[in-house]
């Protein structure tokens, strides 16, 4: 190392070293999975009122099964690519019909295509869906009901004028009343075709929601008798496994790589348990919220009876002990920007060099300790001159 009064800059050289890599501890917070609020279904002129609660607060809720059910009617829980977003009805479009005809499919409910149109199969399948969940069906409005009836009366109708209309005509006054009559019979069947169409049974959007994940358990519902606002949560679910989120600095993610063992302990109280690192982000130049500072965000997966309550503070400690090798820099000569982490690395055989002589070389730091890193996936090569500081 340089430090002389003729030399304005501490420097040093990158060396090949093998480290012992001690434990690294890191503060964090449990997170026991997504949670999500479920709406209470309701309409124009129906109050909001919990009238049952087939799931139990603890109780995993499987697809196709009613996670609560407001002013008599179900909610469903069933995994889709996305929410609804809109009621289905006879004749609908779109990649929602699609999504729904693929989740009823894989329910055993629908044999049909997964075409994205909303037919009689899918109706069928519908209904199939809700006796499974042991719910009546949802109704057909009365007025499609009627005007389905109405027009199949129609075409009853215009098939008599056909009939009686090439029984009683002479030939030629048959050809021109049986012609007028069959298109008659052909616009009534078109029109029977969209009323019954208009009139198969619908799937109201706040009759279902989407179970985001695996894993799901109900964690709060609304007693019965409750009054809920329309569109208000009744309930709430979580998915996902329990996790923790921990920010870690660059001199201590050497020892979070995926797929690491750690032991993690409640901040408060004697709860630990054994975890392992399943993502490391990117560099984040801000700091957080709390007061952590610029680092990576690192999430570690919990066992399911890990036993710690959701928000919980807790204690990360990497594992140690690990012996690593590789190109070495002193730990102060690593920087770091918005970019991510350098050295600064000096021209060679450069006489009383300054910062400003210095160029940038990004580096990834493996491992950390005794005062040094472990570096690669840089431009650096043993014996070139780094910036450790300034001189005083």
């Amino acid at each position: 190392m340089a430090n002389s009064r003729s030399n304005p800059l501490v420097t040093a050289t990158v060396e090949e070293r093998t480290l012992v890599v001690a434990g690294q501890d890191v503060t964090g917070t449990v997170t026991l999975g997504r949670t999500q609020d479920v709406p209470a279904p309701g309409g124009e002129g129906v109050r909001a009122v919990v009238t049952a609660t087939p799931v139990a607060v603890g109780d995993p809720v499987a697809p196709g099964a009613v996670l609560v059910e407001v002013s008599g009617r179900p909610v469903i829980g069933w995994e889709l690519p996305f929410p609804m977003y809109r009621d289905l009805r006879g004749g609908a479009q779109g990649p929602d019909v699609r999504a729904v005809q693929q989740a009823l499919l894989d329910a055993g409910h629908y044999s049909g295509s997964v075409d994205g149109e909303y037919g009689p199969a899918t109706a069928l399948a519908v209904e199939a869906l809700y006796r499974a969940a042991r719910a009546e069906p949802p109704e057909v409005p009365a007025e499609a009901v009627a005007a389905a009836r109405a027009a199949d009366q129609a075409v009853a109708d215009a098939r008599d004028v056909l009939s009686s209309g090439h029984e009683g005509d002479d030939l030629d006054e048959g050809a021109t009343g049986g012609s007028s009559a069959e298109q008659a019979l052909a616009d009534t069947r078109r029109a029977a075709a969209e009323a019954r169409t208009a009139a198969l049974t619908p799937l109201p959007v706040a009759e279902t929601f989407d179970l985001d994940g695996a894993g799901v358990t109900l964690v709060r519902v609304s007693r019965v008798g409750t009054v809920i606002e329309p569109g208000g949560p009744v309930a709430q679910v979580r998915s996902g496994a329990a996790s923790v989120t921990a920010r870690v600095g660059v001199a201590a993610v050497a020892a979070y790589t995926v797929g690491a063992a750690v032991s993690v302990s409640a901040q408060v109280g004697d709860a630990t348990t054994a975890a392992t690192v399943t993502a490391v982000g990117a560099f984040v130049a801000e700091a957080t919220q709390d007061g952590a500072p610029p680092g990576y965000d690192v999430s570690i997966e919990l066992p399911a009876d890990a036993g710690f309550e959701d928000g919980t503070g807790v204690v990360v400690q990497a594992s140690d002990g690990d012996e690593a090798e590789g190109l070495a820099v002193p730990l102060v000569a690593v920087r770091e920007d918005s970019s991510g982490t350098f050295v600064l690395r000096l021209p060679p055989g450069l006489e009383g060099p300054r910062e400003q002589d210095a160029e940038k070389v990004r580096v990834s730091v493996t491992t950390t300790a005794d005062g040094y890193a472990l570096v690669e996936d840089t431009d650096l090569a043993v014996s070139d001159v780094v910036v450790v500081a300034t001189s005083p």
